[in-house]
């Protein structure tokens, strides 16, 4: 559509560019919101950063680029917003790049712990590109590291991941597809989470507000320790559903969780023949 630059203002232009930016980022944050970072994601694994990337370079930098440079009647101003435009979309492409490099891929089950893996951790971690493929999807991939029971052979792949700097989670080659109804796989990690906040009121407190806002009891209801980009929470998962309910956000430590596991910690190592 021919646009007559005259009558055109520097504030109607900048109108106009800020409503093309605001569609297309509208686009971006069902994306973002609706996929790469779905609930509970999007603040484990530090979504805002990934908002806040994607708007400065749709909603600011071209726009204000636009509010600067027009002037009606000005000699080259096609010229100039066609440069402005390419500027913006090299920037918006460049950035749509680095989140999807950051976003969460897979929730991996490795041992004692739930594991949140990136992208860009999954491709550059010599997992085979076939195998990556079939887990780097839209939304995250629920995987278990199925390691062998015998205690020798578990030990011996243990010891290889320390040798290799591989983290447990990575170990590729053991990866089974994980469903949040098998409470079996889940309850070797879930926690008491009753006797976990016992002697802390303030997460006492923080877990019956979350149980009364999503008006669940405890039944089918799995409190699964889950190691993120913004630290070690809970994932709350409905079992019965299969599904992710939130997060809690009471911070998991280690030593506290071992004391308050559903299935002891020593019954882990016992079954090992």
């Amino acid at each position: 559509m021919s646009i007559n630059r005259h009558k055109i203002t520097r504030f109607k232009a900048f109108a106009i560019h800020i409503g093309i930016s605001s569609a297309i980022f509208l686009c971006l944050l069902v994306l973002l919101l609706g996929y790469w970072y779905k609930t509970p994601f999007f603040d484990l694994e530090d979504g805002p950063r990934a908002i806040q990337i994607i708007l400065f370079v749709d909603l600011v930098l071209g726009p204000l680029l636009t509010l600067v440079i027009f002037k009606p009647g000005k000699p080259g101003l096609k010229f100039d917003l066609s440069l402005i435009a390419i500027f913006q979309l090299s920037a918006l492409i460049y950035g749509i790049w680095m989140v999807q490099l950051a976003r969460p891929v897979a929730v991996i089950h490795a041992y004692d712990s739930l594991y949140i893996v990136s992208k860009n951790t999954m491709i550059n971690s010599d997992i085979p590109e076939p195998v990556a493929n079939k887990i780097i999807g839209l939304e995250p991939t629920y995987l278990y590291v199925n390691l062998p029971k015998e205690r020798e052979s578990f030990n011996t792949i243990i010891a290889s991941s320390f040798r290799e700097k591989r983290p447990i989670q990575l170990l590729y080659k053991y990866y089974e597809p994980l469903k949040l109804t098998d409470v079996e796989k889940l309850s070797a990690i879930a926690i008491d989470i009753r006797k976990y906040t016992a002697k802390n009121e303030e997460w006492s407190a923080k877990l019956d507000a979350f149980l009364e806002r999503y008006k669940r009891s405890l039944d089918n209801t799995l409190f699964a320790p889950v190691r993120a980009r913004r630290g070690q929470y809970f994932l709350v998962i409905d079992t019965a559903k299969g599904e992710i309910i939130d997060y809690l956000e009471i911070p998991y430590i280690p030593g506290m969780g071992i004391e308050a596991r559903v299935v002891p910690y020593d019954k882990l190592l016992s079954d090992l023949p």
